[in-house]
This record gives C-alpha cells, structure tokens and sequence, in this order.
C-alpha cells in the first residue's frame, strides 16, 4: 500500500481520491493549506505527492516550496495545465520527478506515481507525458560499470573524462553490450548529475510519431493529437537527452536533429513558433554510419556533429574478462530483488558461461542469469540451470565453408542477426527481406528444428552429391 499525499483545492482532490484510488492501494491524506501540509509533513511519513499546480494562483508554488523545504526527497508529481510552460520549469527546479500534463488519465497517474515512488524504474510513465528522472545531488552515482577487461577499462576512463564536458558523445557498439548504461554513468559522473536524463528509443515508432515524441506536438497537428503535448526534448531540459540507435532515425528528421545541435532550437509539430533548447546529447548507434553516410541514408554534417567524442563499447565475446564479473553482479542484483538466497556459480557453469560466445552481448547474459536464478533450488547456479545455453553452444553459429547444410547455415546466421538486433523490424532490414518473410522463417526454424540434422559428417556430404 502507498501513501500518498494530495496537495490543491480539497473538492477537486477528494472528487480525485474518490475516483482514482482504491484504499487497498492508496492510503491518501489530503493538504489544501500551507498549515495542513506543514502538519501532514511534520507528523506522517508518504511515499509520493500529488500537486495540482494551478496556473491562476501563487498559492501551488508556494506549496511547493514548502513541500520541497521539509521533504526534499519526497517523489512529487505535479499536474499542470497543457500550455503552463512556466508551471514545468518551475517545478523541475524544485526536485519534481514528473509532470501529468492536462488533460490525463488516472492510468497515467497510477504510472507516474509507481515510477517515481521507485526512482530506478524506467519508461513507466505514458509517452504524452514529459519524462522526469533525477538523481539527487547527494546521493552516489548509479549504474556504474564495473570491468576487468583493459580495453573496457579505457572506454570507462575516457567515458568519465567526457562526462566533465558538455560535448555531444556518440557511443558505438553491438546491441546489448550495454550503451545505454555508458551514457547513464556519463551523465551521473557530470555536473547535470541532478537534472533529468532522458530516453528516446529511435527504432521503436514511425517517423510521425517519433518526431511527435522527441520535440512534442500541438492539438490538431495531426489525426489523434487531442491535446498539447510537450516532448522528450523539452523533458530534458537542463540535462540529457539520450538518443538510443540514433542511426536509425528517419532521413527526413536529421535536420530537425542537426538545428537541435547547431542552433539549440526546435518546434513542436504544428508549430511555427522556435523554443529553445538547454540540453547535452549523447547518442548510441549499433550501425557503421560511416557506412550509412556513404550510402546516403545518414548525413554527413548529422555524423560529425553527433561524432564529437566517440565511445566504443566492445562486444562481450571481445571481453572475456567480464562474462563472470558481469555474471556474478547480475545474480547479485536478481538475489536481491527476489529475496533468494543465490552465492554464484559452480564450477562447470562458470566454464560453460566462459565458453558461451554470446552474440546478444550483457543482455543475453542477463536474461539467461535472471531465468536460471528465478527456477533454481539451490544456493550456486549448476551448468544444469542453463538448458538453452547448452543447447545455444551445440548450435553455435557456423562460418561459410564448414560442412553443414545452406538451410542450417541460413537459420545459424538469422538467429545471429537477430540476437543482435534491437527489433525483428531492423533485423528484417539487415537481413534484407521484410518482417513477415522472417517471422514466417522463424516460425519454420521452431518446428523444424529437429526434423534435419545441424551437420553432416564428409562421408554424408558426399553420399548428398552422388
């Protein structure tokens, strides 16, 4: 059960409390004068706040003021009107953790509130509403990354040296090796260490979407804009924005990027007028955009721009140092969450982890850790625990020349791309056939994968050709 703070006008907030939350979730107190919050503040402990931030009074800031001088650590969301700009910068002066833009849903508000009671929670919050992490001053920075592997060694050294600047930092690297951790650890080692950082996922939506969400959108602008909206660009301001697989961004919003890191500026979509723009950028790709330059679908003055300080994450095949330290900090982390009991790994599992060429990189890792860890009875993980690994290293993916079938050698090399791959969609691109060409031959790798043999010895083969 949370408890939970209400702060404005008490109709409003007790006709909110009585739609929004069921007591066997919520326990709410309600704060509509300076007094009565000071008292709640004084004499009860909550786990967030809600702040209805009007536009029209004084009085929300100063209750928020207040708010922030007796309970600096509390979560605080605050519930503003669509086109109170001020209202935003304001508040994230102040420590807020998120603003729900009018009007919203109570789903939006359930969201907001369990992502910013557990501050390590990501993307709980619904795209229409600007994403406010942030990390308090005084505590010690999160997500490091911790290496044995001296190339590793010196991308972390040279990642915390940049971090010292306000340089835009491309990080290159497969998918899953852990880029979006190096630019965590970039921001928290910098002086915007307590402002937002946040995450724009580039493959994840359609060119008119995924400009509606990186710099926002007016009502009307498009079929289903019901509402003004604020994007990730404005949710970032005063810290990071992270622009995850920048490489695959459209062709036609590069130059929207390019004024962002020229100019500082932008306009939200269906808006003529310019805003400006207060944020670092780092950006992560797991494609060569050399290549992409070349081939035109990226363009050159973005790459340089984006190309200031320049990271490479190696893959974990590269940094066999690491699989067992990244392992154990992994099973570390699952013990605790779960409350098990969980001291490591046997002997026959760490050489079978070791041995592992793992083509999914840290996020592989992680999967098969967290799936072994959460069926295991005993107190170390047993080379037992992981069945797909084993099956994964009977399968390992062959190279052109060895003696196996096209068909095996056809399905070895999709499962590579994909494993490798942020979606089906960008492996389909890769693979250069559409996305239900591959889910169709997926679909047939799954059930046919017993029904031939994976290799063929040199007296087979030569039976096969007579």
């Amino acid at each position: 059960m949370m408890k939970l703070l209400l702060i404005g006008d008490e109709v409003k907030s007790r006709r909110l409390k009585a739609a929004g939350f069921e007591p066997e979730q919520y326990q709410v107190a309600i704060a509509s004068t300076q007094p009565e919050l000071e008292r709640l503040l004084q004499t009860e402990s909550f786990q967030a706040a809600v702040l209805d931030y009007q536009i029209t009074s004084e009085n929300s800031l100063v209750m928020l003021r207040a708010l922030h001088d007796i309970a600096a650590d509390l979560p605080v969301v605050v519930v503003c009107t669509v086109k109170d700009e001020t209202s935003v910068r304001e508040s994230r002066d102040l420590g807020v953790r998120a603003c729900l833009l009018k009007p919203y849903s109570i789903l939006d508000l359930h969201m907001a509130l369990s992502a910013n009671a557990l501050p390590q929670h990501e993307d709980a919050v619904s795209r229409s509403v600007p994403e406010i992490e942030k990390v308090p001053a005084s505590a010690e920075p999160v997500n490091e990354i911790t290496s044995e592997d001296p190339l590793m060694k010196r991308t972390l050294e040279v990642a915390v040296r940049a971090a010292s600047t306000r340089a835009t930092v491309l990080i290159l690297g497969e998918s899953g090796t852990g880029k979006t951790a190096l630019a965590r650890l970039i921001h928290n080692h910098s002086a915007l260490h307590d402002k937002p950082f946040v995450t724009v996922n580039c493959p994840c939506l359609g060119r008119e979407l995924l400009e509606s969400e990186l710099f926002g959108h007016v009502k009307g602008s498009f079929t289903g804009a019901v509402q003004d909206t604020w994007g990730k660009v404005a949710a970032a301001e005063g810290g990071t924005l992270f622009l995850d697989e920048v490489g695959e961004l459209p062709i036609e919003l590069q130059p929207k990027l390019l004024r962002l890191l020229q100019e500082r500026e932008y306009e939200r979509v269906g808006e003529t007028k310019a805003r400006q723009a207060n944020v670092r950028v780092i950006a992560a790709t797991n494609r060569d955009l050399k290549a992409a330059v070349a081939a035109g679908t990226f363009r050159e003055d973005l790459y340089y721009r984006l190309n200031v300080i320049s990271l490479e994450v190696p893959p974990l095949r590269q940094r066999a140092m690491d699989v067992m330290v990244a392992a154990q900090q992994f099973l570390t982390e699952i013990s605790q969450q779960t409350s098990k009991r969980l001291l490591g790994f046997t002997t026959a599992a760490t050489h079978a982890l070791q041995e592992y060429g793992w083509p999914g990189n840290l996020r592989e890792l992680r999967n098969l850790i967290e799936r072994a860890a959460l069926m295991c009875d005993n107190e170390r993980l047993d080379v037992g625990d992981f069945p797909e690994l084993t099956k994964m290293q009977q399968t390992a993916c062959p190279q052109a020349g060895e003696q196996v079938s096209l068909r095996y050698l056809e399905e070895a090399h999709i499962r590579e791309v994909v494993a490798r791959s942020p979606s089906l969609e960008h492996a389909a691109r890769i693979l250069g056939i559409d996305k239900s060409t591959l889910y169709r031959k997926r679909k047939r790798m799954h059930q046919q994968l017993s029904e031939f043999p994976l290799a063929y010895t040199s007296d087979e083969l030569a039976e096969a050709a007579s």
